[in-house]
């Protein structure tokens, strides 16, 4: 009984660590590419605090890189259902957006490239809106994650653009090793045996509080392999009676006393029968009547029986 679940038991740790270990070869990930055979990762740019500089004169830009700016935006012209923001600069008016948050990379000319779009209106352009592109250049050098510089922007010469480049020099557009399967392999069975150890001392302390009614120091879990097939020897058990019952609803019909199931029909015989007084099963039932005559002659006749006998 045991066998069959630990032999499921370890194909379904095997299954769990094999999809784990190959989703690192699926798609790439956000802010991540695969381009002539070298691995691309730009998530360490990714800040909880804004990358912050000034351009126009005095104008704060701020930006962050595969996700939202942290900085709260104000009257930036883009509803809320359309995304996070990836950069806004502070206008008189109100916070212009840069665009939306784009977490795919694109390899042009030898570089990495990010673009983002979909931002606020532009003023006085019908139907145009705010857009950027970031250059990531690979500097090894530059050993922090660098800053960004704006290059250019449309229309020029205004404090009004529509649409920045930008650079960025950093080490961390450069090419970088990338974790192997063998290696997601043995980090996956890492963690899931992290998981089975936890649930291993909970189910441990519950059995031995409320099965073998321990206290106190022996309520620690216990290491052994006999211990562990009990717990598993217990948990198989009440899986199987809940399945077999098919509900939780049933649940009020377990007799915790034997751990079997027990029929609603045999519950209620079962109260009828303790709610019964001692020799009441045996007494007869008492008929009244008023009628002397009837009553003289059921007397007698009892009279009668009892001479004769």
């Amino acid at each position: 009984m045991i066998a069959p679940c630990v032999r499921r038991l370890g194909h379904l740790l095997l299954a769990t660590a094999l999809t784990f270990a190959a989703s690192a070869y699926a798609d790439d990930k956000p802010c991540t590419l695969h381009s002539g055979g070298k691995y691309y990762d730009l998530t360490p740019l990714k800040s909880s605090k804004d990358y912050q500089f000034e351009i126009d004169s005095g104008r704060e830009f701020y930006l962050n890189v595969c996700r939202g700016v942290s900085t709260d935006p104000w009257n930036t012209g883009i509803p809320e259902n359309e995304g996070d923001i990836a950069g806004l600069i502070r206008r008189d008016h109100g916070d212009f957006s840069i665009g939306i948050v784009n977490t795919t990379l694109e390899m042009v000319d030898g570089g990495l490239m990010l673009r983002q779009a979909n931002g606020s209106p532009c003023k006085d352009m019908d139907n145009v809106r705010g857009s950027s592109l970031i250059r990531f250049i690979c500097d090894t050098s530059v050993f922090a994650a660098g800053k960004p510089v704006v290059i250019d922007k449309f229309p020029p010469n205004s404090q009004d653009a529509c649409h920045y480049e930008l650079e960025w020099r950093t080490h961390f557009a450069c090419p970088t090793g990338e974790r192997g399967f063998l290696s997601g392999l043995f980090v996956s069975c890492i963690i899931t045996a992290m998981i089975l150890f936890m649930l291993y001392m909970v189910a441990s302390t519950l059995y031995n509080h409320f099965v073998l009614r321990l206290r106190g120091p022996q309520l620690l879990p216990k290491f052994t392999l006999q211990h562990a097939h009990e717990i598993l020897d217990v948990s198989y058990e009440m899986f199987k009676s809940l399945l077999d019952r098919g509900s939780w609803r049933s649940s009020r019909d377990v007799n915790f006393t034997s751990h079997h199931w027990t029929s609603r029909e045999e519950e209620e015989a079962m109260f009828s029968a303790d709610s019964r007084e001692p020799g009441q099963e045996s007494a007869s039932p008492v008929h009244s009547t008023n009628n002397p005559g009837e009553a003289g002659t059921q007397s007698g006749g009892e009279g009668e029986r009892i001479i004769r006998l």
